[in-house]
């Protein structure tokens, strides 16, 4: 219900003049692209945001300050998806339904920072997870149900986290990007950094955060990888502070995950496609990569 009244004003908004600087978007990250099911096996994120030119010293220098509110649902699942037995499980089930607000600021289109914080619950029925999961495998895939087989227990969580982003030209149209992000909470608590190379016609870190400083038109590709240091992970692993997992998995320490996609602006739209090849988050999993897509769209108005 909460995506299609989404896709309803989405739509409505996208036969709409541009009016100001403001956007809504959907991002859905998904593994079924490549024939897979497994994992993390769905993401689905819907955003809001907008943004204001502000003067911050005696020089009159523009800053570019956005928020962004994101309604987001993410999904693990094992490789064998109907089994009901403990030792057969690879990878824990675990749904997360949250609600983040975030905050960036840019003095220049190619260095910016920002900080973000977020809430929500784990659990099978109170992140909806399991219903919307295998309400769609019926409907649409006309697959059997999952078990949901000792997924990880419902419990409230609260997550900060800062990011740096920043690039530097390497010749006309190629630089070297990066991003650095700190996560901090409950839910996950790690230090990640994304880095790479950007080619193409759009200027500043479009790939980097739902940028909104530029809305020139054209196309970038990017080429690179994100390496994450795991302290903690609910979604893995359960609760930091007490044993409440019935899984005897344990999670990585260290991931990598290579990266390849492009970005398009069209006058109020934009659109990325993401091919994301992450390396394993449970040491004993048993399929050691997993592929997944992300699509993601905008509308500015």
């Amino acid at each position: 219900m909460i995506l299609r009244a989404f896709l309803v004003v989405f739509f409505i908004l996208g036969a709409l003049p541009l009016f100001g600087q403001r956007y809504i978007g959907l991002s859905v990250d998904n593994d079924l692209y490549f024939g897979t099911d497994r994992y993390y096996s769905s993401g689905i994120f819907l955003h809001y945001g907008k943004r204001f030119t502000t003067k911050k010293d005696s020089l009159q220098t523009q800053y570019f300050t956005s928020s962004h509110w994101t309604l987001g649902q993410e999904i693990n699942t094992p490789s064998l998806r109907l089994t009901s037995a403990l030792n057969k499980i690879d990878y824990p089930y675990n749904g997360w339904l949250f609600l983040s607000y975030e905050k960036e600021y840019f003095k220049q289109l190619d260095f910016g920072y920002g900080w973000g914080i977020k809430g929500g619950t784990t659990g099978a029925n109170a992140s909806l997870a399991k219903a919307m999961q295998n309400t769609y495998h019926r409907l649409v895939l006309n697959l059997s149900p999952l078990t949901w087989a000792y997924s990880l227990p419902q419990s409230y969580h609260l997550n900060f986290e800062s990011v740096l982003y920043w690039g530097q030209a390497l010749g006309e149209q190629i630089k070297w990007v990066q991003e650095s992000r700190l996560r901090a909470g409950s839910f996950r608590t790690a230090a990640e950094t994304r880095f790479g190379v950007q080619w193409g016609t759009l200027p500043g870190l479009p790939f980097f955060g739902r940028r909104l400083e530029t809305t020139t038109e054209g196309i970038s590709f990017f080429s690179g990888a994100l390496l994450a240091l795991n302290i903690h992970d609910y979604s893995l692993s359960g609760s930091l502070f007490t044993q409440n997992s019935a899984y005897d998995l344990e999670a990585t320490k260290l991931r990598h995950t290579l990266q390849a996609g492009l970005i398009y602006f069209k006058k109020s739209w934009r659109g990325t496609l993401l091919y994301n090849f992450s390396s394993p988050h449970i040491q004993t999993q048993r399929i050691k990569r997993h592929s997944y897509l992300n699509i993601s769209i905008y509308r500015l108005f």
